[in-house]
């Protein structure tokens, strides 16, 4: 696909222009999600190499479309703590150095590290809800509280670990009935 190899370097020793492979472990990803926590798009995603130095992923239009899809397709999707490998030019702009990338070959998963569970949202009312304003679930159809909040307001869960996973406390009154 490309005309010469690309260099095998440490984030902290590139340099705008450079043409390389970098392996690196995913700190952190921009994306954006729907309202049941699936990934629509990804904005960047940062890594981290052995030398500390860090690194911007971008990819846009059909390529970020391939991304996003790559990115989903494993299970659990690719996240922050897994190893990846991508390849091309170094860019940078404000300040920030990046690679741009140019087609989904360019960027692999080398190793799954991590396992977390993906949680998502139910499209479809269950048995555990809360409100899109608060951190409290409820479990019990007779909550006086659960009762109040309307359902347009709703947000629902498969099972209790998962508002338990998403920082949500289970309301009083329904712990105790």
């Amino acid at each position: 696909m490309y005309n010469i190899e690309p260099g095998n370097k440490d984030i902290a020793k590139i340099k705008e222009g450079d043409f390389v492979v970098i392996d690196g472990i995913i700190q952190s990803m921009g994306v954006y999600k729907d309202e049941y926590n699936h990934i629509q798009k990804i904005k960047y995603i940062k890594i981290r190499d052995n030398t500390g130095g860090d690194l911007r992923i971008v990819a846009f239009d059909d390529v970020n479309n391939d991304l996003t899809n790559y990115i989903k397709s494993t299970t659990p999707t690719i996240k922050e703590g897994d190893k990846i490998e991508v390849i091309g030019t170094i860019s940078v702009y404000n300040g920030i150095y990046a690679i741009v990338l140019k087609d989904i070959g360019d960027f692999k998963l080398i190793k799954k590290e991590n396992y977390e569970k993906d949680i998502y949202l139910s499209p479809n009312p269950t048995n555990i809800w809360a409100s899109k304003s608060s951190k409290l679930y409820h479990i019990n159809p007779n909550c006086p509280y659960g009762k109040k909040i309307k359902d347009g307001n709703r947000k629902y869960f498969y099972c209790e670990q998962d508002a338990i996973d998403l920082g949500y406390n289970i309301c009083k009154w329904c712990s105790k009935n």
